[in-house]
């Protein structure tokens, strides 16, 4: 295998390894829709982790391939330690910080089902998969920074294409969240009979406000009876206004 062989197979596994993990991100994105069908369901996180593996092979197989290569002027320094490479080292570097970040969520993946026994482990693990987006968009830079083919048509549409069916998912998925938050806020009748949720109903002024509006109701509604009157600097019961007082005689009109 010749050095142009070397090239070829770490340009080639690299973009391969882009786009195994766009459709693992986009995956992800989708494998927790409330509305998909448990059998779908299953389907797309299988699909995730399978993409998600083969693109850390591939990973692998790219770095591998860049270190053998002597006119790559990168070697295993600068492969593994960041900002050790000769060619273009910022943007290798870029690339080894994604790779080791994306091993780390790997292996928090593997371990969901053990972190999510503890609170703590569970929004780790939550936390882990949520960068995953992050970790995307870098491999992303890095395939643009790092290639001498970023000029060729064909790797411009593979890119083009990897961000399209990501922010695709990425669509769908804050779709889906907003439908469940607006699902999930309660419904209040307004004056003119229509119902609409409730906006900031756990803010100080809203609470105060809807405090207010039930006074204001348990007032209107109370009894005339037991209303009350000033009557010499004292209150008294409406309906004992004209009442005498106690012991004297009442004027009965014959």
């Amino acid at each position: 295998m010749n050095a142009n062989d070397l090239w070829f197979t770490t340009r080639g596994a690299g973009l391969s390894a882009l786009l195994s993990l766009s459709v693992a991100t986009a995956c992800g994105a989708l494998g927790s829709l409330a509305t998909m069908l448990p059998g779908t369901r299953v389907v797309v996180q299988y699909l995730h982790r399978t993409a998600a593996a083969l693109g850390i092979g591939l990973i692998v197989v790219h770095v591998s391939s860049i270190v053998l290569d002597s006119k790559s002027h990168i070697g295993l320094a600068g492969a593994l330690v960041p900002f050790a490479a000769h060619y273009r080292p910022n943007a290798v570097a870029l690339g080894s910080v994604t790779a080791y970040l994306l091993l780390t969520v790997a292996a928090l993946g593997l371990a969901r089902g053990r972190l999510a026994a503890a609170p703590a482990g569970a929004r780790l693990s939550r936390l882990a998969h949520s960068l995953g987006y992050l970790l995307w968009a870098t491999a992303v830079l890095h395939a643009l920074l790092a290639g001498t083919d970023r000029g060729q048509g064909w790797v411009v549409l593979l890119v083009i294409g990897c961000v399209l069916l990501v922010l695709a998912a990425g669509s769908v998925r804050l779709f889906a969240l907003e439908e469940r938050a607006a699902g999930a806020m309660p419904a209040v009748r307004s004056s003119g009979g229509a119902t609409g949720p409730i906006d900031n109903v756990s803010s100080p002024i809203a609470t105060r406000q809807i405090d207010s509006a039930t006074r204001q109701i348990d007032s209107a509604t109370r009894p005339i009876g037991s209303a009350t009157r000033p009557i010499g600097g004292a209150t008294r019961p409406i309906g004992s206004a004209n009442r005498p007082p106690t012991g004297q005689p009442r004027n009965v009109l014959r």
